[in-house]
């Protein structure tokens, strides 16, 4: 086509036609234009493509660090949730007196410990390095970056931080000083049953470990609910770009 417009060219210049020729000069000029517009859409396109082959292969990886994350954290409700109920228990035998019998030794055993999400953040940090802008749709980026950078960074604060921490200076001192864990989280006997019950240190003690707990078991449902909801968003997004 090129070469057309140049044969054309010469010929008019030669027949003194310069009106012609510059017109025709100027859709040689537009027809290079085109051509030039052309490769660089393609090239846009190529790449636009491999970007989103990216962002489904990212996506896939952070759908199994999630579910992995999910069974972490059903198993912390769950045994959050036990832990609850024996401190319950416990709470109840004090206040209301109840004498001894060795029905209360799993309780005894199951009233002290605290539980950590160990998240899967691999994928996230890779995102990161290569860039937020890669997740195509402004929703899901949001709740990814939620996620891992609000709410489990959040929680990991609490675990480590401060339930841990409580666990550990305050509560445990408690439990060695009254209680005789035969194995931890199987069976536990009071070393005084009498003292024990009258003692009020082990009373708050024990009421500020419920606290913690309730507050934990809402933390990790509350995870829960995000870590299924970003999986059905991420379930979404993968159809949208495999159509």
């Amino acid at each position: 086509m090129i070469k057309f417009f140049r044969k054309i060219r010469q010929k008019l210049l030669s027949d003194n036609k310069f009106s012609k020729y510059l017109v025709y000069a100027i859709g040689e000029i537009v027809l290079v234009v085109i051509g030039i517009l052309i490769a660089l859409q393609i090239n846009n396109w190529n790449e636009a493509n491999k970007n989103r082959e990216k962002e489904a292969l990212l996506l896939t990886e952070m759908k199994s660090n999630l579910n992995e994350d999910r069974k972490d954290l059903e198993y912390n409700i769950h045994n959050n949730q036990l832990r609850i109920e024996y401190n319950e228990v416990i709470k109840t035998v004090i206040e209301e007196k109840i004498p001894y019998s060795d029905t209360l030794k799993p309780y005894f055993g199951n009233i002290f410990g605290n539980f950590q999400l160990s998240e899967n953040t691999s994928t996230w940090e890779n995102l990161k390095s290569v860039g937020l802008d890669l997740i195509s749709n402004d929703s899901l980026r949001y709740s990814i970056s939620n996620l891992y950078s609000n709410k489990y960074e959040y929680l990991e604060n609490l675990e480590k931080g401060l339930d841990d921490r409580y666990q550990w200076e305050y509560f445990y001192p408690q439990i060695l000083k009254h209680i005789n864990i035969e194995e931890f989280w199987v069976s536990g006997v009071p070393r005084n049953y009498e003292n024990w019950i009258q003692d009020e240190e082990f009373y708050e003690v024990i009421k500020l470990n419920l606290t913690w707990r309730y507050y934990m078991q809402n933390q990790y449902e509350l995870n829960h609910r995000l870590v299924l909801s970003l999986e059905k968003q991420i379930d979404r997004h993968l159809k949208s770009l495999n159509k």
